[in-house]
């Protein structure tokens, strides 16, 4: 998976945090249409930094991405993060054969990818010494354009348990369920048992020493749900390159690490500039390898807004505009506004996006002039208001 991917995991991410609407079984009140003065249920959705309860989210230990581990969310909230041991080598020709005949593809499509994996062999050659063929029976070929396609069709039927309240999210070998855990059930174990299931009924095999637990909390008295057995608990994850903390206010360690980075990339442009390179030169290399940093991701951990967040930021760019690294002066409140705007134009362009859905409902009427025409979604807190899609419905458009 490329740098240039970021926009796609900016959306997983957000997805997973944000798309609870109707299946989350969250609700913060009901609202009125002014227009006509009917009630209509508030089904928007609740971001994970405006729980009422907790979230669990499995996690890694170190400040490192969990891609290719697995997940688990809800209110009490369990994110189940789950990993497939060697998920692209073990996957069995036979079963994902099984699987592709399934599909309505070309029989012609179908029999050519069945020959290519059919009669594969490989043998090795070190110092002149050369094995037998062996015989390779499981395993999508890595490198190739038809590997993805195989292996999302191998874990396509990858279901949750509860559709209706739960939530699956697979981004290539990586996958989350979002699971509510309420007082009277917890369906976050049920979800995590179902995974090993398809695991054992598929001949693939989870990795549960790389899967750990979160617990996210918005000020709850409620105690904590038990930890689900077999998966330690943490107080901090990283999911496709954002770290959350079990603070649902606190992105201390993303911001951290962020500046940490960019801190020592700042010497590449040192030397650069030692060299006599040009300042717009130095301009397009720190946007490229520095200013990049703080754009990915930045529709997620963009709800940040906090001064103190903010203040430290700036204070680089200014370092950096003061050493002549960079043309301009970038202010990070006026980054997360322009990023903001593109993707939720994006949004609004195509019905398929995939956070289309987090959208709230139409207003039937104009009674007052804005440049979008959806109903506000009814506020209680600052935090929820700076999510992503309420911070553009309010003040950006």
């Amino acid at each position: 998976m490329g740098k240039g991917s970021g926009i796609w995991l900016a959306s997983t991410c957000m997805r997973i945090f944000l798309a609870r609407n109707t299946r989350a079984d969250i609700e913060f009140g009901r609202r009125t249409d002014s227009t006509d003065g009917t009630e209509k249920e508030a089904e928007q959705t609740k971001l994970a930094i405006e729980p009422e309860n907790t979230i669990q989210v499995a996690t890694e230990e170190k400040p490192k991405d969990t891609m290719g581990e697995t997940l688990v969310c809800g209110i009490c909230q369990d994110i189940f993060h789950d990993c497939l041991r060697k998920a692209f080598d073990s996957v069995p020709h036979d079963i994902v054969i099984g699987k592709l005949k399934q599909t309505n593809l070309n029989p012609y499509i179908i029999n050519w990818i069945i020959s290519f994996l059919t009669n594969r062999k490989q043998r090795v050659v070190v110092d002149g010494i050369i094995t037998k063929y062996v015989d390779i029976n499981k395993g999508v070929p890595q490198g190739t354009v038809i590997g993805p396609f195989l292996f999302s069709l191998m874990v396509d039927d990858i279901k949750p348990k509860q559709p209706e309240t739960n939530v699956l999210v697979k981004f290539a070998d990586d996958m989350t369920v979002s699971a509510p855990v309420k007082s009277n059930s917890d369906s976050a174990t049920m979800e995590v048992r179902n995974i090993e299931n398809w695991a054992r009924r598929n001949r693939m095999t989870l990795n549960l020493t790389k899967t750990w637990e979160m617990l996210l909390s918005g000020g709850t008295s409620k105690p904590p749900p038990a930890p689900i057995e077999g998966i330690e608990r943490k107080e901090w994850l990283k999911l496709l390159g954002v770290t959350f903390e079990d603070d649902v206010c606190c992105w201390d360690l993303h911001v951290n690490g962020l500046l940490s980075k960019a801190g020592s990339r700042m010497y590449i442009l040192r030397v650069c500039r030692r060299y006599g390179y040009w300042k717009e030169h130095l301009s397009y290399l720190f946007d490229s390898i520095i200013l990049s940093l703080f754009l990915y991701g930045i529709e997620i951990w963009g709800s940040a807004l906090q001064k103190k967040y903010l203040e430290r930021i700036d204070k680089f760019f200014k370092r950096a505009y003061r050493y002549g690294y960079v043309l301009k002066e970038y202010k990070m409140s006026e980054l997360i506004e322009t990023r903001d705007r593109i993707l939720f134009n994006r949004i609004l362009d195509n019905p398929e996006h995939i956070l289309y859905e987090l959208l709230p409902e139409k207003r039937q009427k104009i009674l007052r002039k804005r440049d979008h025409p959806f109903i506000l979604p009814q506020v209680r807190t600052e935090r929820f208001k700076r999510s992503f899609v309420n911070r553009c419905l309010f003040d950006y458009f």
